[in-house]
């Protein structure tokens, strides 16, 4: 008796970027969220990695390292294959492999952190000693773990592979940065295998930190990674004169679809305007205080609506 094959499992997704302008509505909200640690909807490895690999492909734009227009594809399980998967013009093609770095004892203390109240959570707080060689130590064995398996004959099939350490140490943040890349170093055992190693922090990203020229790209404060801080960031540029410098865009971007919002909103409360108004002429048995209300809230706001945008 024959026995079926097992099918391989195709990619998780597959997307495709034009051009420069239309990068953020083609990244849309691929990696934006994570879930929790914990609970039925905690985090999957996949959000994970696409968490990761946004940061990674916002902080690429603004250094101006990307080469449209590319596809991106999250790899299957496929043993030995890369996470992501970039091609370009057709036939040139790059692997992506995220990585953690953190100590193990510090991830298991934030999942449990995670469980508890504020205040359980506040006492439990056990102050490590803020060292940049201990950091730099973290991040080398997660480098460290994926330049074994790279030895071991994973992730060559592309030919060129990106390594892309996420930063969950404890204390990375607090560190100077060109401090930590000075500890880091150039190790010779950690070299010649991935293409380039990137580093990503929470608000920034170390690109190519081997490089004879690591750059630090700052993304805190960008349109696709925080839209609340990019607004703030915006403001404070146009109160110091510094025109030269706004994301104009995005701030375009923004203002048309700040319009169009308008006039759906104006739309939605005529609808309902209209609606509670047929009800309440053609069902008199059914009429109600509540359907009286939804016609004065309708339109009270449409007349906000026209006050603030006549036209």
């Amino acid at each position: 008796m024959a026995v079926a094959e097992k099918q391989q499992a195709g990619p998780r997704w597959s997307r495709r970027f034009d051009d420069q302008v239309r990068f953020s509505d083609d990244l849309g909200v691929l990696g934006a969220w994570v879930g929790p640690r914990t609970g039925r909807d905690r985090r999957t490895q996949g959000q994970k990695e696409d968490y990761v690999l946004r940061r990674l492909l916002v902080a690429w734009k603004a250094a101006k390292r990307l080469s449209f227009p590319f596809g991106i594809t999250a790899a299957s399980e496929e043993p030995g294959a890369p996470d992501f998967v970039m091609t370009f013009g057709g036939d040139m093609k790059l692997g992506i492999e995220v990585t953690e770095a953190g100590e193990e004892s510090y991830q298991e203390w934030l999942t449990w952190h995670s469980r508890k109240s504020e205040m359980e959570a506040a006492e439990s707080i056990v102050p490590l000693p803020v060292s940049t060689d201990r950091t730099a130590a973290e991040l080398s064995r997660a480098i460290e773990g994926k330049v074994r398996s790279y030895d071991s004959g994973k992730y060559r099939e592309l030919g060129d592979c990106d390594l892309v350490v996420y930063d969950n140490t404890a204390y990375a943040a607090l560190l100077d940065v060109r401090e930590l890349v000075k500890a880091l170093g150039r190790p010779n055992h950690l070299l010649g295998r991935f293409r380039q190693v990137h580093i990503v922090f929470e608000s920034a990203v170390l690109l190519d930190v081997f490089g004879e020229m690591p750059q630090r790209v700052e993304i805190g404060t960008l349109y696709e990674i925080d839209f609340a801080r990019w607004i703030f960031d915006q403001v404070e540029r146009l109160r110091e004169d510094a025109a030269g410098a706004l994301d104009t865009t995005h701030i375009l971007e923004e203002l048309e679809g700040l319009g169009i919002s308008e006039r759906r909103a104006l739309g939605s409360h005529l609808r309902n305007l209209l609606l509670h108004l047929l009800k309440w002429q053609h069902q008199h048995a059914a009429r109600s205080g509540s359907w009286m209300h939804s016609i004065n809230n309708a339109r009270a706001e449409i007349d906000g609506l026209l006050e603030d945008s006549p036209s």
